[in-house]
């Protein structure tokens, strides 16, 4: 009797599991196809791709299969998230567009790019007290509403200097990333999980640290735990990743893996 209550329940278990993963595909085909606006619609502008070129180097070392896989979802990114500004300004297009862009480039490697632990973008002028942290900050994730802050000021210098290793979306999208594969039972959230291990790891690792010392590659603040040691290592990533790969190429190998970007040309030509 026993074994057949296991056995019931497992059955029932894993039926329920398999109807949520078709819901799920329902609802990721319906939002892809009929609630975001069609790609005419949305599609980059040539002074879209101006920008991109000029703040984000990788870009321009895309194939162009990658260049044109990474323009639909910016473009899509931008359409299906909102971008919440408490002042206007002349530069609000540009901070949705390179937001959206590093979203883009960061999940370039895996099928379902829209982060849907990220439904809100909110951005201050500057930086910002946060109500929650009862601290000023530059950026900062809130997993329970699912929404990022930002500093317009601060997002815009993070790309103005392209090799300096400081980009604040890029530091803020990683921590909305670290959240997002947290449950994810697909096996490219189990290897982001299983490189997160590993960079903690290093992080135990007394002669890894006294590298990072040593070396001064990524600033001190990265020390402070996983969470902020992937986020700067992917702001090193994505702004110096020919330095990065000859001084910490064992780091960089594991977030090339966690990333899926092993396939990508640009690492063929560091």
């Amino acid at each position: 009797m026993g074994d057949d209550l296991g056995v019931s329940i497992f059955g029932i278990t894993a039926l329920l599991a398999i109807l949520g993963y078709f819901i799920y595909i329902l609802y990721y085909i319906a939002d892809l196809y009929f609630f975001t606006p069609s790609k005419e619609n949305i599609k980059l502008s040539a002074a879209d791709e101006h920008l991109i070129i000029k703040n984000l180097p990788a870009y321009s070392l895309l194939s162009s299969k990658h260049k044109q896989k990474f323009k639909n979802r910016v473009s899509r990114f931008r359409a299906n998230k909102t971008f919440i500004f408490s002042e206007q300004s002349s530069k609000d297009e540009e901070i949705k567009l390179l937001l959206s862009a590093t979203a883009a480039f960061l999940m370039l490697g895996f099928k379902d790019y829209r982060i849907s632990t990220i439904k809100k973008i909110l951005i201050y002028p500057s930086a910002y007290f946060s109500t929650i942290t009862k601290q000023n900050h530059l950026g900062e994730y809130n997993p329970q509403l699912k929404t990022l802050v930002f500093s317009a000021e601060h997002v815009l210098s993070g790309f103005e200097n392209a090799t300096d290793n400081l980009n604040l979306g890029v530091h803020e999208f990683a921590h909305a990333l670290a959240f997002h594969f947290k449950k994810d039972l697909k096996y490219t959230a189990v290897k982001f999980r299983n490189g997160l291990a590993k960079m903690e790891k290093l992080l135990r690792d007394k002669e890894f640290l006294k590298r990072v010392e040593s070396t001064q590659y990524f600033r001190p603040y990265a020390t402070t735990n996983i969470h902020e040691f992937f986020a700067v290592a992917l702001e090193n990533y994505v702004e110096t990743p020919s330095d990065f790969v000859a001084t910490f190429p064992e780091l960089y190998k594991i977030i090339t893996r966690m990333l899926n970007f092993e396939e990508f040309s640009f690492h063929n030509k560091l």
